[in-house]
């Protein structure tokens, strides 16, 4: 009984044009051939399966083959160095597997061989297969046989991981880069081998198959061997599910609509319809991640043809991943994906990954809308007046902060302008333009604050104070301070002399009816009691008379306390990376 050979194997490219997928590095290779052009060393990089030893093996053929035709920089594979090459007896190619000669006294062996000329062939080459394994010895060793070849010597070397190769090794080759192949170059190609193989095949099965090979077309013949020796007949797309355990891209679509749709139980069903046939909740769990990914570079890509080279989908299932776009945001698909990305671990890590990974849908099916800051504020500055409890987003609505210390002002234009800070994420004009009764908040629990010098809010404060009938001491006691600073949060009171400041500390400790005037005036702040020869209580060391900038220190102090301010906080929380462009004082 004859041995079999794998398909990975049978189907070996042996010309330039069999070569899948690796169109950059073969026109390179080709002109260079065909100009005299040709580089004394090479490096090859990639991950696995994309071909790096097959085009090591059929440039080695090209250099040396005899029967090339003019023109053309495809080896005749019928020349006896193209058998000999393919076969593996070549004198004058060595093929040498770097893991297994990883010492000094291996490339010393090298370097005495290739000084003297090929035998019967054009150059003498040597192909070393992942050349990462070489010892730091080995390659100093290489170094300047490497740097002054003799003419007839080419190297080629080859590795999955070109970051472990010297940089001195690096910079004495010409390096090519070889990418991961596509699922449609992986798909065709394996569609011609079951042709010539004549095994019936439908495209969605050997796409299913592209698609678990994750780029290398080595990886991709495997499944497809695996897949053949199970089918008894044709390859159809429920026999690849069956035999490597991956779910229906059907399951995906409705598991996301569910998604989106806040339905778990929804979700939970189609998730169980996977599970009852066996899947891997792990496997799932990727090929639920990479359809995700999937379906946010849609959201952010409208050129069909550029989507369809970057993500692995076929031109019908593209057109329902639009739809499904459609009915959602690019924030929430993110918020989703983070989700799902930051429990594929957990799930990997789990005892029982099937509750874990339950949990994650449920988690993502019940994950709050996202929307971006910007158009927020936007749509607040922009609407008129009477507060809804939310704001419409055209897809739900947006829900209003949950910060208990916030209160609505229903107020005039004029009456907010002349009081309120406003947060804002753009520059309007120096000033609102009035409007009948637009909705705006202050962003927290006072009452508009007083307009006025602060000499004139105290007058005020001492009135008020008569009228409510407070202790004489109490009045007596405010002609000998004044009313420093006044904002949305804090008041700053001051006195001559340490003796009142504390007096009037204790007041306001012990006589309510004190603190209830003061709030009636400026709403729930902070009072600090100061001496007034005494700087002000912020970083900056300038007493609030002095300004910087055109800024006095009260101006600062308010948008201080503006960021500090707990909507404020409740509100980046809310929106992640989200920042304040500008917080403008409307009137001091």
């Amino acid at each position: 009984m004859s041995s079999y050979l794998v398909l990975a194997r049978k189907y070996r490219p042996t010309t330039f044009t069999e070569v899948v997928g690796q169109d950059h590095v073969i026109t390179t290779l080709k002109n260079a051939i065909l100009s005299g052009r040709v580089a004394h060393a090479f490096l090859f990089c990639g991950v696995r399966g994309v071909g790096k030893t097959t085009v090591a093996r059929v440039l080695a053929k090209s250099l040396n083959c005899t029967g090339r035709a003019p023109g053309s920089a495809d080896p005749c594979c019928v020349c006896t160095s193209c058998k000999e090459i393919a076969a593996g007896y070549s004198v004058d190619v060595r093929e040498i597997d770097g893991a297994s000669h990883t010492s000094v006294d291996n490339i010393r062996d090298i370097n005495e061989n290739i000084k003297y000329p090929p035998v019967s062939s054009n150059y003498k080459i040597i192909i070393i297969d992942e050349v990462h394994m070489i010892s730091m010895n080995a390659f100093n060793a290489l170094l300047k046989t490497l740097e002054e070849p003799p003419p007839h010597a080419k190297f080629i070397f080859a590795t999955t991981e070109s970051h472990k190769v010297p940089a001195t090794i690096n910079s004495r080759c010409q390096r090519f880069n070889f990418r991961t192949i596509s699922v449609r170059d992986i798909s065709l190609g394996m569609a011609d081998i079951m042709r010539k193989e004549e095994i019936e095949s439908s495209p969605e099965a050997l796409d299913m198959i592209a698609r678990e090979a994750q780029g290398s077309f080595r990886d991709a013949l495997s499944l497809l061997d695996q897949v053949i020796a199970f089918a008894d007949s044709g390859i159809e797309i429920a026999t690849v599910q069956s035999i490597l355990g991956i779910g229906s891209r059907e399951i995906f679509f409705h598991i996301l609509e569910a998604m989106i749709n806040r339905k778990p139980s929804a979700a939970l069903e189609a998730l169980h319809q996977v599970f009852d046939q066996g899947y891997d909740p792990e496997q799932f769990t990727l090929d639920l991640i990479r359809f995700l990914r999937n379906l946010i570079l849609v959201s952010h890509d409208t050129n069909d043809d550029h989507l369809l080279e970057m993500i692995d989908v076929t031109e019908s299932e593209l057109d329902s991943l639009r739809k499904m776009v459609g009915a959602t945001t690019p924030e929430d698909l993110s918020n989703l994906f983070s989700i799902l990305l930051k429990s594929e671990a957990e799930i990997k890590k789990s005892s029982i990954p099937v509750v874990a990974l339950e949990m994650t849908i449920i988690k993502m099916c019940m994950a709050p809308r996202l929307v971006d800051l910007s158009s927020l504020l936007n749509r607040i500055n922009s609407r008129g007046s009477g507060h809804s409890p939310g704001i419409d987003s055209g897809r739900g609505k947006i829900p209003t902060l949950p910060v208990s210390r916030m209160k609505t002002l229903e107020k005039t234009d004029s009456d907010l302008c002349s009081d309120s800070i406003l947060v804002r994420s753009s520059e309007h004009g120096n000033h609102p333009r009035p409007e009948t009764k637009a909705e705006r908040f202050t962003i927290t629990d006072i009452r508009p604050v007083p307009s006025g010098a602060p000499g004139e809010v105290w007058e005020t404060l001492k009135k008020t104070m008569q009228e409510r009938g407070l202790d004489g001491l109490v009045l007596s006691m405010l002609d000998h301070g004044a009313l420093i600073s006044y904002g949305p949060n804090e008041v700053e009171i001051g006195f001559t002399k340490s003796f009142y400041r504390d007096q009037f500390e204790s007041y306001l400790k012990t006589k309510p009816e004190l603190n209830a005037v003061i709030e009636s005036i400026f709403g729930a702040v902070q009072t600090k009691v100061l001496v007034l020869s005494t700087k002000t209580s912020l970083k900056e060391e300038k007493h609030y008379s002095e300004t910087l900038d055109g800024q006095s220190d009260m101006h600062r102090a308010m948008r201080k306390e503006a960021m500090e301010n707990l909507i404020v906080r409740e509100a980046l929380k809310v929106f992640e990376n989200s920042s304040i462009e500008e917080v403008r004082i409307i009137s001091n």
